[in-house]
């Protein structure tokens, strides 16, 4: 629905545009910042009202009068169409719901998650749900403020509190809820919806009646998979690269009944096939399966003559009669199928598991010396531009196996330029694949969605394949690996996938918790919603939301003093998780206090030499100027000395150059009194050889200008440069006086020793910028290349090899299975002697143990006479 004023535009209504054609609205989008709808435009015959087969986009400005308007002026109950059954409905049943009001779709993504109620690493399970308000900008969602609490337990599962969460959703349908709209002040309406799951693979799966990552068929969207001898066949492996048969909730709940129907001849290992076959396993109708089953044997025994249809039709008849639900709540919300929409989660599945993944593989195969190689250059990364926090090496590689997403993070982004020499090509290749992607897929806008999902599927071809030359069987047995193509269907049907990343509800948990501690544990779950129910009451006051008042009978606000606290007290932030807007002023320079800085003249200066501007704009040689400790970029990026930058030149051209220096008139207080200087370098027309990403060099004198002078404001934004280690050859030999409690001591740690200060590569798996950075760039610096053009063919290659490892590994767990049997056996046995000896009078055990050695004695006997009946070889 669309409002404007006191008409309301329903989709599938015929309405009037201004120019006075007659269209029907399909739906409604926003495109380039503006409000429109995708429209079939409807002509009148003298056989009826007929609509066009194409459709259009045209503004929701361009819309005068709705359907009911029509009605009106046309003087009849309904519009007489040429042919009834290619349209919809009119009016929209929506309208009669909406008794005259606006009426808005809430769109609510729900959260699931076992949450630790406790502070400490003692874990206290909670089974949490929460959402968000999804129609609101992606920005905002990243903010613990806009965290909504559902409901929690340390007894209800998940199905068990979605199963309430359902009830309310499709009451919402039938009466839509009735609130005040605080920009229009007029009574609205709104439906719930819920569009998506964000959570982790395992919640995902159970929230997808799904059997698991680690089933035969071990993914929850599609039906790839199988049986070893399928996944290791050629076909079956290649498959595995690529999106299977999808999944819907209409096959999964027609499998659970075939499953609950099944279970009624009380055969297990039938429902257990089907499940493994299928990969579907749902906990609620598990609960019923296994009743029915232990039903079906009882009915069985207690009446062995008795037919399997009369027990079957008996069984059936007391399911039917069981109060609650028999199958996953989720498969009956409206609008939203639990297979698809459970888009893959970009934390758990990129950073704590392909990231992970490699790391491991990395660090496992370095020898001591090589680790400590790696932390030297490591901690040479030039963090200027990432976005990331301190990078702390040592304790990174001290503690490798247990770091946690922030540090895979900062590693899928600076990692591939500082193994060389120490991993092997096709680990370099997989390095450099995995933080392409990931700077892909970190991106909050997408202009081209042809274009990007085109590049995504080649790097996740990449990773796949770059995977399948270290480790073939990876994709047998990490189903997020194989989650990756799903990666492309998802982002063209909800955006960019870091809309659905959970971090932010992860954070939100430590807001959880201190509800949780507070409570005397009688009724955790009741004291908590108390407590957060009363957070989200003083966030709707505070942010400007109207109650309805029973004493005075109208719809109420806060006054202005209360209104305002959110935007004038800190700390109130800090505690509801409010992030204030920051006005970003382009181009100011922030400057050290008047006592550290000390005003120098413009002759002193770096910028004096390169000054390119007329002579009546050249500053007074004299004139006193500040140095400049940060400008402020276009985009709103805090640039330094020393950072990389792109620039725009007076003649509007662009470039790359390094801050050197920022300068603020001591006089002037305007922005054009502000000047930076530059260092400029040259963009090569090459990709670099190794890590596949642009170029950078010193510009020269035959290249023009070695370093400019421009305006503050020419600062356009910051990009990540490395420098060219692989190609100098940089040596980690320089020694540094290691600092403890921010004092210097006399032990000191090797450091990377750059050998010159003109060769550099542009950081193209850095996440912040990475958008600008590929709009700047040409399109031959930035589009990826297939690692294989015949992909097909590298699999089944890597199929054959991949068959005879895994059977030689299969034999080798075959043969230690047996001898832990063996050894089991063994153990057992003697416990049992030790056990009969015990239980025996003195006496009686030693008559017991001569028996024992007599027993070992036969039986040596028995081996060694075969031996001696054995004939001897004639020699020839």
């Amino acid at each position: 629905m669309y409002s404007r004023g006191h008409r309301q535009f329903y989709i599938e209504e015929l309405a009037q545009l201004r120019e006075g054609t007659f269209v029907i609205p399909h739906n409604w989008i926003i495109r380039h910042g503006e409000l429109h709808a995708d429209c079939s435009e409807a002509f009148f015959t003298p056989e009826g009202w007929i609509i066009s087969s194409t459709t259009s986009s045209i503004a929701a400005s361009d819309f005068e009068s709705n359907y009911e308007d029509l009605i009106v002026r046309m003087g009849d109950a309904s519009i007489p169409w040429k042919d009834p059954t290619t349209v919809q409905e009119m009016p929209n049943p929506l309208r009669a719901l909406a008794q005259g009001d606006d009426l808005y779709i809430v769109m609510m993504p729900v959260w699931a998650d076992d949450v630790s109620g406790n502070k400490s690493k003692q874990y206290n399970k909670h089974i949490n749900l929460y959402m968000v308000n999804s129609c609101l900008p992606g920005q905002l969602l990243q903010q613990e403020y806009f965290i909504r609490f559902v409901s929690t337990s340390p007894h209800a599962t998940s199905p068990e509190q979605f199963s309430a969460l359902r009830d309310q959703v499709r009451d919402t349908e039938i009466n839509p809820v009735c609130c005040f709209n605080a920009h229009t002040k007029r009574h609205c309406r709104f439906i719930l919806r819920v569009p998506a799951l964000p959570a982790d693979n395992p919640q995902q799966s159970e929230e997808a009646s799904h059997i698991g990552g680690n089933g035969n068929m071990g993914c929850r969207k599609c039906y790839a998979g199988g049986s070893h001898d399928n996944t290791e066949s050629d076909e079956g492996y290649h498959d595995l690269h690529y999106e299977g048969v999808f999944r819907s909730a209409q096959g999964i709940r027609e499998e659970l009944e075939k499953q609950i129907r099944q279970a009624m001849h009380g055969v297990e290992k039938m429902v257990t096939e089907m499940q493994t076959a299928t990969g579907i396993k749902d906990k609620v109708a598990q609960h019923w399966i296994e009743q029915l089953l232990a039903k079906a044997k009882e009915m069985k025994h207690a009446e062995p003559g008795r037919s399997l249809e009369s027990v079957v039709e008996e069984l059936q008849k007391w399911f039917d009669e069981q109060p609650g639900d028999k199958i996953n709540p989720l498969l009956d919300i409206a609008g939203l199928d639990p297979s698809q929409d459970t888009p893959v989660e970009i934390l758990h599945t990129i950073l704590l598991g392909i990231i992970k993944y490699i790391w491991h593989m990395l660090h496992t195969s370095m020898s001591d010396a090589q680790r400590d190689l790696f932390a030297v250059r490591l901690q040479a990364t030039d963090i200027d531009g990432l976005t990331v926090p301190p990078i702390r090496a040592a304790y990174m590689m001290q503690y490798r196996n247990n770091l946690i997403g922030k540090h895979f993070k900062t590693l899928m982004q600076t990692m591939a330029f500082h193994v060389h020499d120490i991993v092997t090509p096709a680990q370099f290749n997989l390095v450099k694949a995995a933080g392409a992607l990931g700077a892909l897929l970190w991106v909050h806008e997408i202009e081209n969605m042809d274009e990007y999902l085109k590049d995504l599927e080649t790097l996740i071809g990449n990773v796949l394949d770059a995977f399948g030359d270290v480790e073939p069987s990876k994709i047998l047995i990490k189903v997020k690996l194989h989650l990756l193509p799903h990666l492309i269907s998802d982002i063209r049907r909800f955006g960019p996938a870091i809309r659905n990343s959970t971090e932010v509800f992860e954070c939100y948990n430590a807001i959880f918790r201190l509800c949780s501690i507070y409570s005397n544990h009688q009724a955790p779950s009741r004291d908590i919603a108390i407590k957060f129910s009363g957070m989200d009451r003083l966030k709707h006051l505070i942010s400007g939301g109207y109650y309805w008042s029973n004493s005075s009978q109208r719809w109420m606000q806060a006054g202005k003093s209360v209104l305002g606290l959110l935007h004038s007290e800190p700390v109130i932030q800090r505690h509801l998780g409010w992030v204030t807007p920051v006005k970003i002023t382009p181009g100011l320079i922030r400057i050290k206090s008047k006592k550290k800085a000390v005003p120098v003249e413009w002759r002193t200066t770096k910028a004096s030499s390169h000054f390119s501007g007329l002579d009546s704009e050249c500053p007074l040689s004299t004139s006193l100027w500040r140095h400049g400790i940060s400008v402020t970029a276009q985009n709103g990026d805090r640039c330094r000395i020393g950072s990389w930058v792109i620039y725009n030149n007076e003649a509007g051209v662009s470039g790359i150059g390094r801050i050197a220096e920022l300068l603020v008139h001591e006089a002037e207080s305007s922005l054009g009194s502000l000047l930076v200087a530059l260092e400029v370098f040259i963009l090569g027309d090459a990709r670099h050889p190794d890590f596949d990403c642009p170029v950078l060099r010193r510009a020269g004198p035959s290249d023009g200008n070695e370093c400019v002078v421009v305006d503050t404001k020419s600062v356009q934004f910051i990009i990540s440069v490395q420098h060219d280690c692989r190609l100098i050859g940089c040596q980690a030999s320089l020694l540094q006086p290691q600092l403890q409690e921010r004092q210097v001591t006399e032990r000191t740690s090797r450091a990377l020793s750059h050998a010159d200060d003109d060769h550099f590569v542009i950081n193209t798996f850095g996440l912040h910028n990475a958008i600008l950075v590929r709009k700047f760039l040409p399109r031959s610096l930035t589009a990826p290349k297939p690692l294989y053009m015949d992909r097909r063919s590298h699999h089944f290659e890597i199929a054959s090899t991949l068959r005879t490892t895994q059977a030689a590994k299969r034999a080798q767990t075959q043969e230690k299975r047996k001898a832990t049997l063996a050894l089991n056996k063994a153990r057992k046995d003697a416990a049992e002697v030790a056990a009969r000896r015990t239980m025996l009078p003195e006496a009686d055990q030693d008559d017991e143990l001569e028996l024992i050695l007599e027993e070992e004695e036969s039986n040596k006997d028995d081996e060694i006479q075969p031996q001696r009946n054995r004939k001897r070889p004639r020699k020839l």
